[in-house]
């Protein structure tokens, strides 16, 4: 009889000291997960959604101000893609670039449509606006998807259905310092985006979804 009870409990200490293993095991594991240990189901996203993939309904905070983006463009350039937000406060409306360039630093352009400046046939290999003279610096040919609310961009989203697609040619110049315009080319029309090469890490974005 005090044999088999000994045999008891040496199983007994056995199993416990094995529910251990596996508790302490588990949570090494979880411990080493990223995002402060919370697993991920399959098909869950670990990561925050950045300014390169803006969408429609997120709210952009820039100089503690904050713009809803009513419309985007996705440009794609041979695999190279890139992005365009309508960015709507009340009457203020700017244009949020992200990732134009294929290589070097991803510079945010936090522009406006500038409507004094005409462009007349082929545009010029530099761009002289006010006192600031603006050198090409990249041009190229894009398609581009169109979403949400984008002025009177290629007549309005009244007249094309969502993600409607469009080619698209573009001109990128630059200035001494951060001033920056994009030229692009639409059909017959060309607009001028106008303004400044910001950090990306002074812009706030909270998804809308």
């Amino acid at each position: 009889m005090l044999v088999f009870l000994i045999v008891v409990a040496l199983v007994v200490a056995m199993g416990g000291a094995a529910v251990g293993v596996v508790v302490y095991n588990n949570e090494k594991r979880r411990r080493g997960l990223p995002g402060g240990g919370q697993k991920a189901l399959p098909g869950d996203v670990l990561r925050e959604r950045t300014l390169k993939e803006l969408r429609v309904g997120d709210v952009v905070t820039v100089d503690g101000k904050d713009y809803l983006c009513e419309g985007a463009i996705e440009y794609d350039e041979d695999g190279h893609r890139w992005i365009g937000g309508r960015l709507v406060d009340g009457a203020n409306v700017r244009w949020c670039v992200v990732g134009l360039e294929r290589v070097g630093s991803q510079h945010v352009r936090m522009l406006e449509l500038d409507t004094a400046t005409d462009v007349a046939g082929y545009p010029p290999e530099a761009l002289v606006v006010g006192d600031v003279r603006y050198a090409l610096d990249k041009r190229g040919n894009a398609t581009a998807k169109l979403h949400g609310e984008l002025g009177n961009l290629v007549g309005g989203k009244q007249t094309r259905p969502e993600g409607h697609v469009e080619r698209c040619r573009w001109w990128l110049y630059s200035a001494p310092g951060d001033d920056t315009v994009v030229l692009e080319q639409w059909g017959a029309d060309y607009r001028v985006l106008r303004g400044k090469r910001i950090s990306g890490d002074t812009i706030d974005l909270i998804p809308g979804s």
